[in-house]
């Protein structure tokens, strides 16, 4: 029996040795795999798709300063993106490995059909995380990932910044992974949102200096809330071969901010409307994790238009449904409490110390503002079937019995009450 076992420890040594030395158990050479941190999605004629993949490259020793570099290597007209992906190593000789993917950008025309097409592959792979960033973006996603960073980020880098968690807490950004859009995608709502990027020359952009803050967040004739999260990019020419990949010709040295303030709205997969800047801060300070937001109020003062910018600290929020005599009651309650961070009208010295303190007036113009605002996006989203507030699951959780009869028409029916209040410290 001894004798039976100590044959059998001999032979497992030397297959684990045959295997190892042949190098045939699985490890995978560092210097033949291609490191994919973002994915960029095109349509293609005939029903096919482009893929663009981001890949990371070790820092030159000469570069002095150790920033991250990448190349950017293109598959044209791939059936399905998982054809594409197995292409990169027939191509490049590469393994391609997803493990570090952390962004999957679509292009545009992709919202045209069921956007689930080109994405569900990330959701079928063991070695995406479901937290990966997921966003659409204006022109074609392969353009954009071939901009550089001035400040030596790969290009998956600097937008990962842009659709930060810090950008949500502001309300500039309407931060999507690929676990919140299949959510949405799969639930009885069947809807969902994505913010929309686009890079544009620095002068084009309104920012001087690359990170942008919110302005006008309730400025103009119905609210208005405007907000960037800008990182300023540079141009470089090419096929996307090294660095960054290419981008647009003879602009090498013109910085570029990127931009992610628009969101998309989807309804089965295909988009119904886009939200502008503006309305994207108003969607999300009435419904995502947002912290504090910027924004101008304009009021009349003596006969003359004074403009304060105020400091908005989101205190609680929430969406309520209720059916009340047969009718769908849908009620959004914010509360919120201001601070003058700036203004254009003279003040004395005591005034400005006074900083926590808004006038009623201005309070209660912002309120009807932000209100005007948020009734703009409810219309747009609901307009195109898009359930972006989940009325739907709310009548299913809170009001089950009359969910059969109400389901189809709550969007379009649905009575909507805002019971939204700014306060100051006394």
């Amino acid at each position: 029996m001894n004798k039976f076992w100590s044959r059998i420890f001999l032979f497992a040594v030397a297959f684990l040795l045959l295997l190892f030395f042949s190098n045939d158990f699985g490890i995978v050479n560092i210097q033949k795999t291609a490191i994919v941190v973002a994915v960029g999605l095109d349509i293609a004629d005939g029903d096919k798709v482009d893929v663009t993949a981001q890949i990371a490259m070790p820092a030159s020793s000469n570069s002095g300063g150790g920033a991250e570099a990448s190349s950017n290597v293109s598959i044209h007209g791939a059936a399905t993106v998982g054809e594409a992906i197995a292409e990169l190593n027939r191509k490049t000789g590469w393994y391609p490995t997803l493990v570090h993917c952390r962004l999957v950008v679509l292009g545009e025309g992709t919202d045209s059909e069921d956007v689930f097409r080109f994405s569900d592959y990330f959701l079928r792979s063991e070695f995406v995380e479901d937290s990966c960033l997921l966003a659409m973006c204006e022109g074609r996603a392969e353009e954009l990932l071939r901009a550089k960073s001035s400040v030596g980020d790969m290009t998956s880098a600097a937008i990962a910044k842009v659709l930060s968690n810090e950008s949500q807490k502001t309300g500039t950004v309407c931060v999507v992974n690929l676990r919140d859009f299949a959510k949405g995608y799969y639930s009885v709502s069947g809807s969902g949102a994505l913010p929309v990027l686009s890079a544009k020359p620095e002068a084009e952009s309104g920012d001087s200096g690359g990170a942008g803050g919110a302005q006008g967040a309730f400025a103009g004739d119905c609210g208005g809330f405007a907000g960037s999260s800008a990182l300023p990019v540079q141009g470089s020419s090419g096929s996307g071969n090294s660095g960054a990949g290419g981008g647009k010709s003879g602009n090498q040295n013109k910085s570029d901010v990127f931009d992610a303030t628009k969101t998309a709205l989807f309804f089965g997969g295909k988009r119904t409307a886009l939200l502008e800047a503006e309305e994207t801060l108003a969607y999300n300070l009435a419904a995502s994790p947002t912290d504090f937001a910027y924004g101008d109020v304009t009021v009349t003062e003596n006969g003359k238009d004074v403009t304060y910018n105020l400091k908005m600290k989101i205190g609680k929020r929430s969406q309520d449904l209720t059916v009340e005599g047969g009718v769908p009651v849908f009620t959004f309650r914010i509360r919120a409490n201001a601070q003058v961070a700036d203004t254009n009208k003279s003040e004395t010295i005591e005034e400005v110390a006074k900083t926590t303190i808004v006038p009623e007036h201005v309070l209660r113009a912002a309120e009807e503002k932000f209100r005007q605002k948020l009734s703009a996006v409810l219309k747009k989203a609901n307009a195109g079937g898009c359930d972006l507030f989940e009325m739907k699951i709310k009548l299913y959780r809170f009001a089950r019995p009359y969910f059969d009869a109400l389901k189809d028409t709550v969007l379009q029916d649905a009575k909507v009450v805002y019971d939204i209040q700014f306060d100051t410290q006394k």
